[in-house]
């Protein structure tokens, strides 16, 4: 798999919702269903502070899933593409909306995942289209919790509260 490209529709359960509205980094382009990150004092520069797609560096802070923007559609929010874009001089300032809460993603590719004893290992984002059970620069998003086959498993995601203190 790679990078979105377009949005997606993902299943999930919340477990406590909590929906969290961050502005976007100038120009990024999110799209609904992206797994997304805030860069830390170390990361980013430019987007210190800001939501973006998730990517594989130290110094990120899981933010949630997408699910859409406070500022409904139009130049404020979604474009007609599921998208948010960016943009720092708008006002108000595009904004994006996650789910910042612990949810279980459903029936989820997580690469590495292989039988029932991979239950309970923890889950990776690589950026903001996939899974893995490797670990990496980014710190870890979740727990397998239940196994289908093959790659498809269940992901518990921490959420973002829980995340800050991981």
């Amino acid at each position: 798999m790679a990078a979105l490209s377009a949005a997606v529709q993902r299943r999930y359960r919340s477990i406590y919702s909590y929906v969290q509205n961050w502005r976007v980094a100038n120009a990024d382009t999110l799209y609904i269903g992206s797994y997304c990150c805030i860069p830390g004092a170390q990361a980013l520069t430019s987007r210190r502070g800001y939501l973006t797609t998730f990517r594989n560096e130290q110094n990120v802070q899981w933010a949630g899933i997408l699910i859409g923007s406070p500022g409904g559609s139009g130049a404020s929010g979604l474009s007609t593409s599921n998208t948010v874009v960016g943009d720092t001089s708008a006002s108000p300032v595009v904004e994006g909306s996650t789910e910042a809460g612990p949810y279980v993603g459903e029936q989820l590719a997580v690469t590495g995942v292989s039988a029932q004893t991979d239950v309970r290992q923890p889950v990776y984002a690589s950026n903001d289209n996939d899974l893995t059970l490797t670990a990496n620069q980014a710190p870890i998003v979740g727990r397998v919790v239940y196994w289908y086959s093959s790659t498809t498993a269940d992901v518990l995601f921490y959420g973002y509260l829980a995340s800050v203190v991981i």
